[in-house]
């Protein structure tokens, strides 16, 4: 019973430091003023670029979640609109495609476990691409992202 307290307390410690985080970069985003924003939102005003720049940003960083994270951040901060951030979450999950390669990879000495790891990784990247490729054409006529998640956040 103690370990179970102990681990909801890790738990709970943990989401609120990630969430302090996010705030804080957000804080930090409205400090560095109104041209880095203006700067930021033309350079992301299409939505294409927005993807490129999601899947350019998780390759090298070779992490979608800090991607993420960090357009959530200029989402709040008011740096990024929420219709040039989800371009740029799309391409983050895209960009996860380059990081589940190169984790399969580290088994290539282990032939079997290569190959479930090869394949694992690719039906991933297909969920990922497809997502994208059904979704973005939807979002970019419709909006029904932009529009679920501004209503959830007035709710």
């Amino acid at each position: 019973m103690q370990r179970r307290i102990y681990r909801l307390t890790v738990l709970i410690l943990s989401l609120y430091c990630f969430f302090l985080s996010i705030d804080i970069m957000g804080g930090a985003f409205m400090m560095m003023g109104e041209s880095f924003s203006s700067r930021l939102i033309r350079m992301t005003s299409s939505p294409y670029v927005g993807l490129l720049i999601g899947i350019l940003s998780t390759s090298i960083i070779q992490s979608s979640s800090a991607t993420t994270s960090i357009v959530v951040a200029l989402v709040g901060g008011g740096s990024l609109t929420l219709s040039s951030g989800i371009p740029i979450v799309m391409g983050a999950n895209i960009g996860t495609t380059v990081t589940n390669a190169l984790v399969s990879f580290g088994h290539i000495t282990r032939r079997e476990e290569f190959r479930k790891a090869f394949a694992g990784a690719t039906i991933h990247d297909f969920f990922n691409l497809w997502s994208v490729f059904v979704l973005f054409p939807v979002e970019m006529k419709f909006h029904i992202i932009e529009k679920t998640a501004s209503r959830m956040a007035c709710a």
